[in-house]
Formats: structure tokens, C-alpha cells, sequence
């Protein structure tokens, strides 16, 4: 039986149509003249690995093209020189009819990871981050966790921010792509990895979703138009009694950490709940940094304080020239060593890309060296007098860059989104010390969250300024506290109880309600 896939998109109805077949027995769908092949894939339930984000740096994304192969990329020629026929799905676009075959079955953890244990009474924690989907299978008796794997959120052709997507949604065509792809693409991927543990998929008897308003939002199929438009109007905060998302099986039962704001959402709120559950209750401050960066701030007297900036995607590497997630092949530290600058790369293996540790130890150095201004510009004289980087300064279509390991790169433009992305949450961090009516000296914990936190150098970062000096303060790495709090609850059924609990305290300052925010914004571009 051949299966066809016609999924809507914006404005196709006088677009050419071309088919995409799987060989060698696959289905066949067709697809709007231009669709990037790794998308469509992706839409016949087919999850390449592309943690570059589609920018042909990883070479991670290979299939094999039959028939209607196009011209040959200048990364198709660095990544598979003596194999005409192996293409980087991510830089083809369907232009014709074409028959693709994928070299191998592609799980969403990664290459040599064992295939994790699964329960008899499973169920499946999900986090839906902007940029990356995070899962892991949990023992309900246990409370016990093993990875799923990961892989970049599909949604990402629409826009790689979640102003970007909720614009883009208002388009009704496009709102039924988005909620589809996350779907199936979740569905998708805890199936591939509940057949290679020769597991049941229909055994997972729940799941639970952590994410931020919109991504929630869009996996439970809700219009989210009025998130992107002041007041922000949220129309859901809880998730129970809603239909139950597709890609699942039918016996799954769904549940979602609630959310606190329309960028306020689970992932936040069950952070609160687990820094809560420590017993850290007072002079604390949180921040999930992500396309999205969340905060809260425990004041002297345990008053909680929230708020959220758009950072952008830069330390998740997807707004960054040569950037990619934390991937085999990524260079994940950057140190100096006898005098010279040597990169740590994941897997041990030739560095293709970088990802966000990578660029704050890159970025701090460069301004240490002052090979770049504190205003974010690159010091030519002083490159050239630098014994690290002399050398190592170029120009690509008129935009500088420093190489940092053999095609590997750091531009202009991307210490510019960095700095954005600083200037965004420090502004953010400040303004709710604030409105909390508390002083840097008085806390006592600052709690880093998010997958990007777990191999940073603290050092480093502090000294980017992404957050206000603590001078008193523990730093502790937390890991994905969403994913982890979305784990609590698959096996603690009081779990989302205590999440809305916390959350009906949360006393929510809205940036866009603050008319100092932009001077600030302004005031924290610098570097330190």
C-alpha cells in the first residue's frame, strides 16, 4: 500500500507539485516546488539528525539520491567527495520528482548510544524547546529516567523564534503545519526508539510535556495568534480535558506542566517547583537560557518574581555561522595551552561546527585578548599583535571572521547576536532585581539551567555579563529542568498540583509594561 502525504502550507495552490519517493518500498508524497528535502522527510515521519540547524556545516544529515538528483553543493563535495550520489538533505530543495533512500534507519539519540531500557510501566517525558525536543522514558514505580535522545524542533522552517512562529501562524495553513510537524515529529521519534529497545510503543501509558506557552500551545493545537499581540492573552494555562495531540498512541494519556504567562511557561514553572522541592527558597535567582530565557528571583522574604526575554537562538548554536547543538563534531571548549588556542571537540573526532560552550569560552578569550572591542567589534591591530589569533582574521562577502579550528568560524554578524542576546538578559535579570526590590549582594544561589548549562565554564560566562555580578553567590548547574520536571511528574502524580500551586504565587513583571527596558537593552550591549 502506498501512503500519500499532502501537508498545506502557505499559499500553494497555483505552486508546482513534484513526488518524493523512499526507496527502495517506501511511500510517496508530494510537495510544494522548493520544499527543503530534510522538511519534507520530516513530514513522512523520516527525522534526519541536522544539528546545525540546516546550515550544511555537520554533514550529519546524508541521504542517498536515485533519481532526480540536483547539483552537486560545495558541502555535498567536502562531506562525500569519491559518493556522487550522497547528498546533505538539508541543503536540497525539491525541484522535481526524486527518489531518496536514507542509508540507515535514524533514531533521535545519538550514533552508538545503547538503546535505553524500557520499563512495563513506562512513560515519556517531553520537552519542547524552541530549538530542541529533549525526551526521556520513566519508570512510573520508580521514578527512574533514561534518555531518549534529541533531536532540533522541525517547527524551525517557520521561523527560528516564538514571535516568528506565532506570526507565522496566523496563516491557518501554516498553524496546521506546525501543530503536524511537532506531532508526528515526537511521535516519530518515541517509536523509532520504544522498536530499537524491541519495545511496544503502544505500552506508554502517558506522557507529559514541559515547554514554553507557545510550544505547548502549538503541540495541544490551540491558537496562539493572541500570544504575539499586546495584552498577550493566553487561552490556556492548564492543559487538562483538552483533545489529545496526534503521533501518540490512541491509549497514551497526555498531560502538560502548567503554564504562568504567554512567555511564561512549564519549563519555567517547573523549575520553580523543583528549586521548591530542594528546599531553596529564599536570595535565589533561576535562569533557563534558551531561545527564550526564563527567570525567576527569590527574594529575602521568599517572594517569587518571574519574567522572560527573547535571547534568540545564539547559544544553541542556530543563529551562529559555523554553530550547531552540542553534536559529535561540535568544539564544545575552547582553551589556551602552550601558548596556542586549542578546541575540545566532541566525539575527539575533526571539528565541524561549534556549539554554545564553545562560543563563550571562544568569545571570552577574543575579548580578553582585545582582539574584540568591548563594543563587540574585532581589533584588527590587535589580531595581528595577538600570538593566539594573528592570522586568523578573514573576510567572507564582506564580513569579517576569526577561524577558530579548520572551517570552523566566528563572524561579525554572530558576535553581534551574542550580544543581543547578552544585552536581553541582562537588562531582563536587572529590571526584576528590581521589581523584587533586592540587591546582588543578597543572593545566594543562582541556579543555570537548560542542556547549554551543563559543561559551561562559569568563568567565562560571567565574564560575557549575560546576568548581574552576584557577589555572594553559589552558582549551581541544573541541567534541563524542564525535561526533568516533566520526568517528576510522569511518576509523582501531586507533581503538577504543586507546579500550579507555585504558580498562582508568581508575581509576573512583563517586559513590554516596562518603559526603561529599551535604554537598558541599550546600556547592556557592551561588554564588561
Amino acid at each position: 500500500m502506498v501512503c500519500v502525504y499532502r501537508p498545506r502550507v502557505r499559499n500553494t495552490a497555483k505552486m508546482k507539485r513534484h513526488r518524493l519517493t523512499l526507496g527502495p518500498d517506501g511511500p510517496s508524497g508530494d510537495f510544494p516546488e522548493g520544499t527543503p528535502l530534510v522538511d519534507a522527510l520530516s513530514d513522512m515521519g523520516v527525522l534526519l539528525r541536522t544539528p546545525c540547524g540546516g546550515k550544511g556545516v555537520c554533514g550529519k544529515c546524508c541521504v542517498l539520491i536515485e533519481n532526480g538528483a540536483p547539483a552537486r553543493t560545495a558541502s555535498d563535495e567536502r562531506f562525500f567527495p569519491e559518493r556522487p550520489l550522497q547528498f546533505l538533505a538539508c541543503r536540497v530543495s525539491i525541484r522535481g520528482d526524486m527518489t531518496v533512500r536514507v542509508p540507515k534507519p535514524v533514531s533521535p539519540a545519538r550514533p552508538g548510544r545503547p538503546a535505553p531500557p524500557i520499563p512495563n510501566d513506562p512513560a515519556i517525558a517531553i520537552d519542547i524547546g524552541t530549538t530542541t525536543v529533549q525526551m526521556s522514558v520513566v519508570d512510573r514505580s520508580t521514578g527512574a529516567a533514561y534518555p531518549l535522545g534529541s533531536f532540533l524542533n522541525p517547527q524551525r522552517r517557520h521561523g527560528h523564534d516564538i514571535i516568528s512562529r506565532i506570526a507565522a501562524s496566523s496563516d491557518p495553513a501554516t498553524h496546521s503545519s506546525l501543530v503536524r510537524v511537532i506531532q508526528g515529529s515526537i511521535g516519530s521519534a518515541v517509536r523509532t526508539a520504544f522498536e530499537a529497545a524491541g519495545a511496544d510503543f503502544a505500552r506508554a501509558g502517558l506522557a507529559v510535556v514541559s515547554g514554553n506557552t507557545a510550544m505547548t500551545h502549538l503541540y495541544f493545537d490551540l491558537d496562539v495568534k493572541d500570544l504575539g499581540v499586546f495584552p498577550y492573552a493566553v487561552r490556556e494555562l492548564d492543559y487538562e480535558g483538552l483533545n489529545k495531540p496526534g503521533g501518540l498512541p490512541a491509549s497514551t494519556r497526555v498531560a502538560a506542566l502548567p503554564s504562568a504567562s504567554a512567555f511564561l511557561g512549564g519549563d519555567l514553572v517547573g523549575g520553580l517547583a523543583l528549586s521548591e522541592d530542594s528546599g531553596i527558597r529564599r536570595n535565589a535567582f533561576f535562569i533557563d537560557i534558551g531561545t527564550n530565557g526564563e527567570m525567576f528571583l527569590r527574594n529575602r522574604i521568599g517572594g517569587a518574581y518571574a519574567t522572560s526575554c527573547a535571547m534568540g537562538p545564539a547559544l544553541e548554536g542556530m543563529n551562529i555561522s559555523s554553530g550547531m547543538t552540542a553534536d559529535e563534531g561540535a568544539i564544545n571548549h575552547l582553551r589556551v595551552l602552550d601558548g596556542g588556542l586549542v578546541p575540545e571537540v566532541i566525539g575527539g573526532a575533526e571539528a565541524v561546527g561549534i556549539c554554545g560552550t564553545g562560543i563563550v569560552d571562544a568569545l571570552a578569550i577574543m575579548l580578553r585578548e582585545g582582539v574584540v572591542r568591548p563594543g563587540g567589534a574585532f581589533d584588527r591591530a590587535a589580531v595581528d599583535a595577538s600570538r593566539l589569533f594573528a592570522g586568523r582574521l578573514e573576510t567572507s562577502n564582506g564580513i569579517l571572521s576569526c577561524r577558530l579550528a579548520d572551517g570552523v568560524f566566528l563572524n561579525q554578524k554572530d558576535i553581534r547576536n551574542i550580544q543581543l542576546a547578552k544585552a536581553a538578559s541582562l537588562a531582563a535579570a536587572t529590571l526584576l532585581l528590581r521589581e523584587a526590590s533586592c540587591r546582588t549582594e543578597e543572593i545566594e544561589h543562582v541556579f543555570i539551567a537548560g542542556a547549554f548549562g551543563e559543561n559551561l565554564d562559569i568563568d567565562n560566562f560571567r565574564s560575557l555579563g549575560f546576568i548581574p555580578h552576584f557577589p555572594n553567590a553559589e552558582y549551581r548547574f541544573m541541567g534541563n529542568t524542564s525535561l526533568r520536571a516533566a520526568e517528576l511528574a510522569c511518576a509523582d502524580r501531586g507533581f503538577i498540583a504543586r507546579c500550579r500551586a507555585l504558580r498562582d504565587r508568581l508575581k509576573i513583571m512583563e517586559l513590554s509594561s516596562r518603559p526603561d527596558f529599551n535604554d537598558l537593552f541599550i546600556e547592556c550591549l557592551e561588554f564588561a
